[in-house]
């Protein structure tokens, strides 16, 4: 067994921190809590909540080497001999957080300097602990402070608020018993297996979090690098004046991040081996390199300034744009964004295509992957695979091809005529083929249905107030639907019922069958016009006067049209 269970005195670990027998691994992130959060842990082992579980390593002399100590005052320990893997934030926080408590009303506060004046509060909990060995007389003590105080403005403590202060203060001090559980691995564990210990144990045996530790490794080893990724990521979210990372696509995360330097710089899609990699490990030695890691870090930092570079991200922003992929709204998968963008970064940087040509591609592939939801199954597979296959390309005109082929491998007629109407059935309307139904719209610059603004115009960010500009129309109303017996919501709100239109106008249309409302909202619309509306808004001929179910058949089938001409404007643009 590479660890045992075990429970811990919240005291003794406390003690082990300010001894320095318990410390930090080169692989722990910085502390990032905030006091707030440290003061609702504290909140919940008052009332006797569990604060989860701690992993501990009995750390091995290698890893000892690179650990530290957690604060700034001198240890007993030169070493820590014991590293927190998980649960860092909850121990430093209890360790070195200033958090206020006040014995009558049971409250905890992060301490400002009202706390520290007023005696009605504790302002630091640490000077209590202190006094824990004399806990009675401190007890006594604060209570005829806070009695002399109370004396000063005329009233004073009850023998019932004196009461409920010792109580308080008695539970409080109980906190130095509080049971932590914890998982202890044992020295013999390298870091390989406390970091795979570590994934399974926060995600239930699934690898997700491979990315965190990634991003530990750079806060470990260059944290100037973790601060721009950060940065980058939080100017995204908000529109500024300047030049800054937003865009009205996509709120990047650290994670995006990493998988784009690491898909471009490295052409590693697994993150697992990505992490192995930059921790320097020698694949053929099997063995880690500290020489290997510092090379590689010096990479890291050198693709991180292309992926960051805000003329990239903005020019590979207008792929998507082109695209018809105008707002977050429209976005199904983050992935095949970062995924397109690393395609997008390789395509520009290592074979030198032009931006309108390499605009161009990448639209195209864009709508093709996220129509087929091609990176959302599998994901790393799937771009480890194109990757891989990147590497034998020579030349410009060799990556081209390679996705105009990959593309029509993928939009084939039997995807267009069996295919996508199949996956046209689902009343999901945040499904990618609706997506790409919209961003067909977008591409053929379709006015929404009955009027003369295009869906463009109120799809783009910012249009709209306390309602959205545009609305998604029930073609066949819901009253209408359940007045004939079709009450199945799923039936009601299938994809092949819904068409773009103005919220006002929605909201005009009465609750009434097609045959009755759709002659008189197009009694004056030109019949050209008329003829060009119902063909991009996929209407069958004689719609109003169908049944139901042959309407959504028909018109999953129109809709799978539109989607097609739209890809096939796109790759018209590529010749």
């Amino acid at each position: 067994m590479l660890y045992k269970e075990v429970t811990y005195k919240l005291e003794n670990l406390i003690l082990d921190i300010e001894s320095g027998k318990l410390g930090l691994p080169d692989l722990q992130r910085p502390f990032v809590w905030p006091d707030t959060k440290s003061r609702d842990l504290l909140d919940s082992m008052m009332k006797g909540y569990p604060i989860g579980y701690f992993l501990l390593w009995d750390s091995n002399p290698e890893a000892e080497e690179k650990a530290a100590p957690i604060g700034l005052a001198k240890h007993t320990y030169e070493t820590p001999k014991q590293l927190i893997i998980d649960g860092q934030q909850r121990l430093t926080s209890l360790y070195s957080i200033k958090i206020a408590f006040s014995p009558l009303h049971r409250r905890f506060e992060v301490s400002t300097v009202a706390f520290e004046r007023s005696p009605e509060w504790i302002a630091n909990l640490s000077v209590a602990f202190l006094n824990a060995n004399e806990s009675y007389s401190y007890i006594n003590h604060y209570i005829e402070e806070l009695d002399a105080a109370r004396k000063k403005e005329g009233h004073l403590l009850s023998s019932q608020e004196k009461q409920t202060i010792s109580d308080n203060m008695a539970d409080l001090y109980k906190l130095r018993d509080y049971s932590v559980p914890a998982l202890d691995i044992s020295e013999d564990a390298d870091e390989e297996d406390v970091a795979e210990i570590f994934v399974r144990v926060n995600s239930g045996g699934i690898n997700l979090k491979e990315d965190d530790f990634i991003m530990t490794l750079i806060s470990v080893y260059d944290d100037e690098q973790r601060k721009r990724i950060e940065q980058f990521c939080k100017d995204a979210t908000i529109p500024v004046l300047g030049g800054t990372s937003y865009n009205q696509i996509i709120e990047p995360m650290p994670s995006h991040i990493i998988r784009a330097v690491m898909g471009y710089g490295f052409r590693r899609a697994r993150l697992r081996y990505a992490y192995m990699l930059l921790r320097g490990k020698d694949f053929d030695k099997n063995v880690f390199d500290n020489h290997l890691r510092d090379k590689r870090f010096g990479d890291l930092k050198e693709h991180l300034a292309t992926v960051l570079n805000l003329e990239n991200w903005h020019d590979f922003v207008k792929c998507i744009l082109s695209a018809g992929f105008i707002s977050s709204q429209l976005i199904s998968s983050k992935i095949a964004i970062v995924y397109c963008y690393v395609l997008f970064l390789i395509g520009r940087k290592d074979f030198g295509i032009d931006s309108d040509s390499l605009r161009n591609l990448i639209a195209a592939w864009f709508f093709a992957a996220a129509t087929t939801s091609y990176y959302s199954s599998g994901s790393e597979t799937t771009m480890e695979t194109d990757l891989s296959n990147l590497r034998s390309l020579k030349s410009k005109s060799d990556f081209i091809d390679y996705f105009k082929n990959r593309i029509c491998s993928i939009f084939t007629d039997d995807y267009f005529s069996i295919t996508l109407p199949s996956d046209l059935i689902t009343p999901t309307w945040t499904s990618p083929v609706w997506s790409s139904y919209s961003a067909s719209l977008n591409i053929l610059d379709v006015k929404c249905l009955l009027s003369d603004l295009h869906v463009r115009v109120l799809l783009s960010p910012g249009m709209g107030g306390k309602k959205s500009a545009v609305e998604k129309h029930h073609l066949f109303p819901k009253a209408y639907l359940k007045s004939i017996g079709i009450t199945d919501k799923r039936e009601i709100n299938q994809i092949a019922n819904l068409a773009y239109l103005e919220w006002r106008k929605n909201g005009a249309i009465l609750d009434e069958a097609p045959v009755k409302y759709w002659p008189v909202v197009t009694e004056d619309i030109e019949t050209t016009e008329l003829s060009r509306m119902k063909y991009f808004h996929a209407l069958p001929d004689n719609w109003e006067n169908m049944n139901y179910s042959d309407f959504l058949s028909e018109r999953r089938k129109l809709i799978a049209k539109i989607i097609k001409v739209g890809y096939e404007t796109l790759v018209k643009r590529l010749n």
